[in-house]
């Protein structure tokens, strides 16, 4: 599937020139962004699709320490895509309601923090984890629904839980808040939900929970 490029212009700082069309992302098309794209408009790593797609089968390209060879593969928010041959890894994240990329090295392009969003008792001493991109662990640790994780890509293994609660530094990833950063000072409850009242520099905002991501 492809769209125009200007339907993806609001979440990408696409150059003006280019391809009039641009591949979608295999799966969570509204929230991620495809290798192509990644590469060929992002990166100018590739002129073209070709090319793009040369690299990719070549198994150069990582995406969270693990080989992705589909041009279609969604790279989502926190992910980090890295070029084995050139030395460079890049994390992508939410500035000014737009994904970025930021390049990253070391410890730092080996972890990832992920929301959690589901919690499945398996048996009495096993709790399955599932996190918002999709993967599963069976935790030890004590976590509910609405932390986060930060993850060892590299070991596949769980680093700390980012507990949501008052004082905790979140991100808001969606809405007209999007990509702006602060503290969690109260959760109202409210009828039939709860609001997340957050301090965003010198203003205070009440959010829902599918908008935050806890990060610290």
């Amino acid at each position: 599937m492809h769209l125009k490029r200007t339907s993806f212009e609001k979440e990408l700082p696409l150059p003006r020139k280019g391809s009039t069309f641009l591949v979608v992302a295999s799966h969570e098309r509204r929230n991620a962004v495809p290798l192509l794209v990644v590469m060929r408009e992002l990166l100018g790593l590739a002129r073209t699709r070709k090319e793009a797609r040369q690299i990719l089968l070549a198994g150069d390209v990582k995406v969270n320490n693990k080989v992705r060879k589909d041009e279609k593969f969604p790279l989502q928010f926190f992910d980090v895509v890295e070029f084995e041959k050139l030395g460079k890894a890049y994390r992508l994240e939410i500035v000014n309601k737009k994904f970025r990329l930021k390049e990253v090295s070391g410890k730092e392009k080996d972890e990832k923090i992920v929301k959690i969003v589901g919690k499945k008792i398996i048996s009495k001493d096993k709790v399955q984890m599932n996190l918002q991109d999709g993967g599963n662990f069976l935790a030890k640790e004590k976590f509910k629904v609405g932390d986060s994780v930060v993850l060892d890509t590299k070991g596949n293994k769980i680093v700390k839980v980012l507990e949501l609660k008052a004082g905790a530094k979140v991100e808001v990833i969606s809405g007209k808040h999007a990509g702006e950063k602060g503290d969690l000072i109260e959760i109202r409850n409210l009828a039939r939900s709860k609001d997340y009242i957050v301090k965003l520099k010198e203003k205070e905002v009440g959010v829902p929970l599918k908008t935050l991501i806890v990060i610290g």
